[in-house]
């Protein structure tokens, strides 16, 4: 008779594996591991993922990576400050990656061998297509091609360090608050 997949031990795989794959990436991480980490057979772990890049993606597949989007609906608002709008979309994307810092962590930093490996590179150019177009609508001063990339590298490295080491959400809040001031108040902001 076949076994009864349950919902409460697949989510309990997902959860071994975001802890897993959160301490040793996605390359060293073994189905064994996540396997003893869920308190289950290796073998049973085949009954709810087809290999460890399918469990990879149920745990990162929250992790919303369409940053384009994001993006243009900010540029979309014509009304306030860069700062404003921000807030006004970007704000609780960013603050939901902070929420989720385990599994943004796993899909920007330990992805590698997996089809999201591109993912931190894909945030990046996307912050850096946002920052030159919000360059080229200013017409006003020309500055250096490669800086719309150092600032959007520093921006979501900032956030990155952020997910990696904060001690509490209220810290998190308040450092995501800070970096955000800085990035579009600039660093007198402080």
């Amino acid at each position: 008779m076949p076994q009864v997949l349950k919902d409460e031990i697949r989510e309990r795989l997902i959860v071994a594996a975001e802890e897993v794959f959160y301490n040793k990436g996605f390359m060293n991480a073994r189905l064994a591991d996540i396997a003893c980490e869920a308190e289950v057979s290796t073998s049973l772990v085949y009954s709810y993922f087809k290999n460890k890049e399918d469990l990879f993606a149920a745990t990162v597949q929250m992790i919303p990576l369409d940053f384009d989007k994001i993006a243009l609906e900010e540029e979309r608002i014509t009304e306030g400050t860069a700062l404003d709008r921000y807030k006004k979309v970007a704000a609780p994307y960013v603050q939901w990656l902070l929420d989720n810092h385990r599994a943004f962590v796993i899909v920007m930093d330990k992805s590698h061998g997996t089809d999201y490996v591109d993912s931190k590179l894909k945030m990046i150019s996307s912050v850096e297509k946002h920052i030159d177009r919000s360059f080229q609508q200013r017409r006003g001063d020309v500055y250096p091609d490669l800086l719309p990339h150092v600032l959007a590298s520093n921006f979501v490295e900032g956030l990155l360090e952020v997910a990696r080491h904060y001690e509490s959400p209220e810290q998190a809040r308040q450092l995501l608050e800070l970096i955000v001031r800085c990035y579009y108040e600039g660093v007198n902001s402080l």
